[in-house]
């Protein structure tokens, strides 16, 4: 990769290679600002249909303006090299946000899923479907705004099927159970992914997990998913009916649009649907039985007629001959046809594991020891169950195991600190284990005042954990904030200072000592670094005196 892309993006470093292009940080030499610039891998450029696709649809995506989606400044090609320039968000993704803190409170989530719902709208509005929602391609940047990224390459891949070389190996545990059949995208198949993202906010990891990909694709084609309300029983009914209905298979009863699933998500939490019944659909069947998931042709095996009824019957034959032996087995054992065998499970609420382990072996049952969840609780002590799997009451084969749900100790709930001392905030959340970042702006009304925080008041934490909160505050009439000038024209950045009433000192830095290969990598009047360091708060009555360095052309 050369220093520059396209004549005006500066390459500053690599950030990530994915499998179909590679991303990299770059200072945009014209807007004076930081992108993201994604260069798609050659064999994909080698597709001249695939290509052109990616052009035109990609250039659609760059007429999508909302706060929520990842801006799409530009498409281009230089040389055999195209390429995506993005906004550069500084944070992580929301994947790794659900492996830091693991489930996410359910009010949270909803919170978070309304900002994706959003964006998912604004894309349909605009007629442009994602086809690749995942919760690694949703960013949190650090004042806690929601991001979802990453239409361009999806709208160009246009591979959202299962191939031998599983190059959707990421994907395919969000992915629509009508894609694996070989269909078209649509905008419900984006609601499907979505629905997987709420899933996993609220349970902390994807529904269905298997060896391969093509495994994995048969469990949404044929699975049910499972109950997020059996994981944490605190979750609202309103709640889980928002993912039964979005990953709905047979279309009919998925949701039709995503504004209908965005009105659900507003809805869901209010005091009127505290009550509302499970949603269960009828026939939520996508295949006939018969029907498997479509594979890429590559990965096909060619038969003849001959050989192909033969298997059919064979097939059918050893699975007839194994359904009897197996039955047999587990009558003699007393496994099915004993209704004697039936017992009750007991109440094991506000129970120690030990005490419900005691509990359950007098009944002949057991604990699912590979199965039990620990997540914060509103009620329940720590190291105290919350609930079982099967629940208290339940009829169910003596020598079951019973999944257990245990307090890994109790919630606590963040406080509104809009109209607050920015200070006294911050000092308060330090205190509650909160890192926490201040931004300033500018607003005279309200001089120190917090203006908006990125959790909402009433989200739960744990205090016993690191947590992340941006606190945006105006500013203090003897305040400023300095941009960093790193990277700026040494003359803008002079005239950036002098607008600001603030001194400087120029310094500029020796470079008779560079190789060849050194100066190739330095940049003539640019800004290489200030003292002191930019980019925050500075007192405006204070005795400021910015030094600016910078290289200049080396003497011959």
């Amino acid at each position: 990769m050369s220093d520059y892309i396209g004549n005006r993006y500066r390459i500053v470093k690599l950030l990530g290679k994915g499998g179909m292009a590679d991303v990299y940080l770059a200072f945009d030499t014209i807007l004076k600002r930081e992108v993201a610039v994604k260069v798609l891998k050659s064999d994909m450029a080698d597709d001249d249909m695939a290509l052109e696709r990616f052009k035109r649809e990609a250039g659609a995506v760059t007429q999508l303006s909302h706060p929520n989606i990842v801006d799409v400044y530009d498409v281009g090609d230089d040389g055999d090299k195209h390429y995506i320039v993005m906004e550069y968000v500084k944070g992580y993704t929301l994947k790794q946000l659900i492996k830091k803190r693991g489930p996410i409170p359910y009010k949270e989530a909803v919170w978070m899923m309304k900002q994706l719902a959003g964006a998912l709208m604004e894309a349909h509005r605009n007629n442009v479907i994602h086809r690749d929602v995942k919760s690694q391609n949703v960013l949190i940047k650090d004042d806690g705004t929601i991001k979802l990224s990453d239409f361009g390459i999806a709208l160009a891949s246009g591979a959202m099927q299962i191939t031998h070389k599983d190059s959707v190996l990421g994907s395919v545990h969000y992915l629509a159970p009508e894609l694996s059949k070989g269909k078209h995208a649509t905008m419900q198949s984006d609601i499907y992914s979505l629905g997987i993202v709420f899933y996993e906010l609220l349970t902390g990891d994807v529904p269905y997990k298997a060896e391969t990909p093509v495994q994995v694709a048969l469990m949404h084609i044929k699975g049910t998913i499972p109950s997020v309300r059996s994981f944490d029983p605190e979750i609202p009914q309103s709640v889980e009916n928002i993912i039964i209905k979005a990953t709905a298979k047979n279309l009919n009863y998925r949701y039709k649009n995503i504004a209908l699933m965005l009105q659900d998500l507003k809805e869901c939490l209010k005091k009127e649907h505290r009550d509302d019944p499970k949603l269960v659909l009828s026939d939520d069947s996508l295949i006939k039985p018969q029907e498997d998931v479509h594979i890429s042709d590559t990965a096909k095996t060619k038969k003849g007629k001959g050989n192909s009824a033969f298997s059919v019957v064979f097939l059918i034959s050893v699975t007839v001959l194994s359904a009897l032996i197996l039955a047999l087995v587990l009558f003699l054992s007393g496994v099915i046809g004993n209704k004697d065998k039936m017992v009750t499970v007991p109440d094991l609420r506000n129970l120690t594991v030990q005490e419900a382990r005691d509990l359950l072996a007098e009944k002949n049952l057991e604990v699912d020891d590979s199965r039990i969840s620990w997540i914060l609780s509103d009620d329940i002590e720590k190291d105290h169950i919350i609930s079982s799997n099967p629940a208290a009451n339940e009829e169910v084969e003596s020598g079951s195991k019973v999944k257990l749900t245990v307090s890994n100790g109790l919630y606590s709930v963040l406080g509104n600190y809009v109209g607050k001392n920015y200070a006294e905030a911050r000092d308060e959340l330090k205190s509650l284990n909160f890192n926490v970042k201040l931004i300033p702006v500018e607003n005279d009304e309200n001089p120190g005042i917090v203006l908006e925080q990125s959790l909402p008041a009433g989200t739960k934490f744990d205090a016993s954990q690191n947590n992340e909160i941006t606190i945006k505050y105006a500013l203090e009439n003897n305040e400023v904030v300095l941009a960093d000038l790193i990277g700026w024209d040494v003359g803008e950045a002079i005239r950036y200072l002098e607008e600001n009433e603030v001194s400087y000192t120029l310094s500029a830095e020796d470079r008779s000592y560079f190789t060849d290969e050194e100066l190739k990598d330095s940049n003539v009047n640019t800004v290489i670094k200030t003292t002191p360091e930019l980019g925050k708060t500075f007192d405006k009555t204070a005795d400021l005196n910015v030094i600016i360095y910078y290289y200049t052309e080396r003497d011959e």
